[in-house]
């Protein structure tokens, strides 16, 4: 019959035991940044991420309107760019334009007389 050995901790022992495995946890399921951050993806990655068809994205491909690199007859999208690509892409509102063009007559010499 085998001996068990137990041992005893303190409460410190405990908490220190404790957010050891959660790091460990957290590591073990978090993804580095670098995959995720500037991966890069397929067309049909890339058309599922935009939710565009694949044909669309070709299209624009062709007319040089979406960020891509191309290697031998393979596109390649980064999702970096692609996700700056769509911010880039934000109309102002009507508002946030009156705002600008109040903004700017503030500050002109010009209008503050």
């Amino acid at each position: 019959m085998q001996k068990q050995q137990f041992y005893m901790l303190s409460e410190e022992g405990i908490k220190v035991l404790a957010e050891q495995i959660t790091e460990n946890i957290k590591k073990a399921i978090t993804p580095s940044e670098s995959s995720t951050d500037d991966a890069y993806m397929s067309i049909d990655e890339t058309a599922k991420l935009i939710n565009l068809a694949k044909s669309s994205i070709y299209g624009l491909v062709h007319r040089k309107k979406i960020p891509f690199h191309k290697v031998g007859k393979k596109l390649y999208f980064s999702k970096e760019s692609i996700l700056q690509w769509i911010n880039n892409g934000k109309h102002n509102t009507k508002s946030d334009m009156e705002n600008k063009a109040d903004e700017y007559l503030m500050k002109n010499q010009l209008f503050n007389r």
